[in-house]
């Protein structure tokens, strides 16, 4: 009876035991500091005399807790080796695209270029915090002068730009915009010109630039600025001149295809016609062919004989008599109306049978 007892008592023991075990294995915990995790992606631009500042605010403080309410950042700015000196403060929610504008002091703006760093601190509502963002450069100094006297002009190739020349060696960036299509008469194109292109020229600045890109029978508008670019303490630095006044262009297609060639004249007295066939034009944006004839050895103006434009570079004239000489010529048209002027007449007789 006593060995029973006993036994009950151990068994009963045992889960205090294990309840006891458990109670220690946590240890406090200090409070969070709530410091906002460092910015990681931050970059910068420069234009002009303004320096645009982008990155992304932390979702977490670095004790992986989701952080609430707006959070405030410095922005720091260094030139040269010298200290990161507050340029800024501003305040961000959590997980926001942010952006900073620093509009540089006259002292920045001028002079030969200087590596210019920047940084972002994110800090607690105590002013502490877990330390600075990745570091971001640009330059101090002058920046490329802004284009000026910019002007469109539409060419068979493409739209032509020109400004005022600073001469030398140069880089310029071109924006355009796509607006509308100018109300061309041909086809609908698939592949429509994108609604945003840049391009970018370097050589010699002649004041001068030709877009063969822009397709034509569109409205666009364009921009263009110089661009520096900069290699400092083995980083490359690109800083942008301010960009020139937009202008709008009516790229309408006005200019007629090629003048066709090669034209030959053939008579066929067996059917009573007189064939005509000429080598194809090669433009992209051909619809066809006009015929024209009149009397050899007149002064009259030839007359279009052909009542629709013809696809093919050839050509079977049933209106002739037998006995009749004439005098042929062709011309192309494009899908806009654009007609070339008329070929060199050729002179073919139909023969009497």
């Amino acid at each position: 009876m006593n060995g029973t007892m006993r036994l009950a008592a151990a068994g009963f023991g045992l889960p205090l035991l294990i309840m006891a075990g458990c109670g220690l294995a946590a240890a406090p915990q200090p409070p969070s500091l709530k410091l906002p995790e460092p910015v990681t992606d931050l970059t910068v631009q420069r234009t002009g005399n303004d320096v645009e500042l982008h990155w992304t605010m932390p979702k977490r403080d670095t004790d992986k807790v989701l952080l609430t309410g707006d959070q405030r950042v410095q922005v720091c700015r260094g030139v040269d080796s010298g200290a990161c000196a507050i340029a800024g403060t501003i305040s961000f929610v959590p997980q926001a695209a942010a952006a900073y504008t620093d509009h540089l002091p006259t002292a920045l703006c001028s002079g030969p270029p200087r590596l210019l760093t920047y940084k972002v601190v994110l800090e607690n509502k105590a002013g502490r915090n877990a330390g600075p963002s990745n570091t971001a450069v640009t330059a101090a100094g002058a920046a490329p002068p802004q284009i000026e006297n910019l002007q469109a002009q539409t060419r068979p190739d493409g739209v032509a730009l020109t400004w005022a020349s600073e001469g030398g060696e140069e880089t310029v960036r071109i924006d355009r915009k796509l607006v509308e299509t100018a109300g061309s008469k041909k086809p609908q194109d698939p592949a429509q010109p994108p609604l945003e292109q840049t391009l970018e020229y370097s050589g010699k600045d002649e004041g001068l630039v030709l877009d063969h890109d822009a397709a034509l029978d569109h409205t666009y508008t364009y921009t263009v600025q110089r661009i520096a670019k900069l290699t400092m303490h083995g980083q490359s630095i690109e800083v942008d001149g301010p960009p020139s006044s937009a202008i709008p262009i009516n790229a309408r297609d006005v200019f007629p295809p090629a003048v066709p060639n090669g034209l030959q004249a053939i008579a066929d007295p067996e059917a009573g016609t007189i064939d005509l066939s000429w080598q194809p034009n090669t433009e992209n944006d051909l619809a066809g062919y006009v015929v024209y004839r009149r009397e050899a050895g007149s002064n009259t103006t030839p007359v279009r004989i052909s009542s629709s434009v013809q696809l093919m570079p050839s050509f079977r004239d049933t209106g002739v008599s037998p006995g009749h000489s004439y005098r042929y010529s062709i011309s192309a048209v494009d899908h806009d109306g654009n007609e070339s002027q008329h070929s060199e007449e050729v002179e073919e007789t139909l023969p009497t049978r």
